[in-house]
């Protein structure tokens, strides 16, 4: 039986339609690669270790010639780098944003790099070989390699230093925040993984305790938690933390502990970004 014309048509359409969406999503056409708008990306190899990192600057939307601006230094800046800097500047927030990161796209080489720099000590290595223990050096490196350089070639707020990490990123933020506090003015510890190693990170807080108390110190500190991480002790190792340090002296350490409703630990990322842009809009 003779197939009608329409119908035939119709069958050609489809399976051209077929053979173009996939010939699209496998070999799509060249095109232009995404920029982020004031954005620029330096490798640094540094001196203290001998590892290279990548390193992404944003300036801000519309800066004044002559005026000095506040720095956000983001740990995992392959990931958090791009969605803080543009929302940054949809929020019209004025600040040089920047990503501290490595120079790959393949993010199971940044989970090994992250397991490595953002872990306090060489502790058995887990399941997958990541080997840990870098995270004294790193915070050297951003302190006096990466800190110095931005400071060379932006136009800097000395005063107005704010430090971001999530997760381990969050766990080494406290690290820097115990053990050389007057590095940044403001922190910010994001589902800070506070549990690794035994909460090995808590072994910095008597002695940062007794400098708040003696009126050392002056800064703020932003601990956030997604109201979904449950499924360890996530929220109440944060907010456990955050009570602790807000009574030490509340005058000088200003302590904010914000829950965000029914995020989890993946999920909360974004969520925690955005606490963080409005906090620093904050004085």
């Amino acid at each position: 039986m003779k197939t009608p014309l329409r119908a035939l048509l119709a069958s050609l359409a489809l399976a051209s339609a077929t053979l173009f969406a996939a010939e699209t999503l496998i070999d799509p056409p060249d095109g232009a690669p995404v920029t982020i708008p004031r954005a620029k990306q330096y490798d640094l190899t540094s001196r203290i270790n001998g590892r290279t990192y990548r390193v992404f600057v944003s300036t801000p939307f519309r800066a004044e010639e002559g005026k000095k601006y506040p720095v956000v230094y983001l740990f995992d800046g392959n990931w958090y780098f791009g969605p803080a800097s543009i929302n940054a500047t949809e929020s019209s927030i004025p600040a040089i944003f920047v990503g501290i990161g490595y120079p790959t796209e393949d993010n199971r080489l940044i989970s090994s790099r992250r397991g490595f720099e953002l872990t306090i000590s060489r502790e058995a290595a887990d399941k997958d070989d990541t080997v840990h223990g870098g995270g004294g050096a790193f915070l050297r490196f951003v302190s006096e390699e990466v800190k110095p350089f931005i400071a060379a070639h932006y136009a800097v707020d000395p005063a107005r230093q704010i430090l971001y990490g999530k997760s381990l990123g969050g766990l080494m933020v406290l690290h820097q925040l115990f053990t050389d506090p007057t590095a940044f003015s403001t922190y910010i510890a994001a589902s800070p993984a506070i549990s690794h190693n035994d909460r090995e990170v808590l072994k910095g807080e008597a002695a940062f305790s007794r400098r708040a108390q003696a009126g050392e110190l002056n800064l703020r500190l932003l601990v956030t938690v997604g109201g979904a991480e449950t499924a360890g002790p996530m929220i109440p190792n944060a907010s456990e933390l955050a009570t602790r340090l807000a009574a030490l002296n509340p005058e000088k350490v200003k302590v904010t502990y914000n829950v965000i409703p029914d995020e989890n630990h993946v999920l909360v990322s974004l969520a925690s970004l955005g606490r963080t842009l409005g906090y620093i809009r904050k004085p």
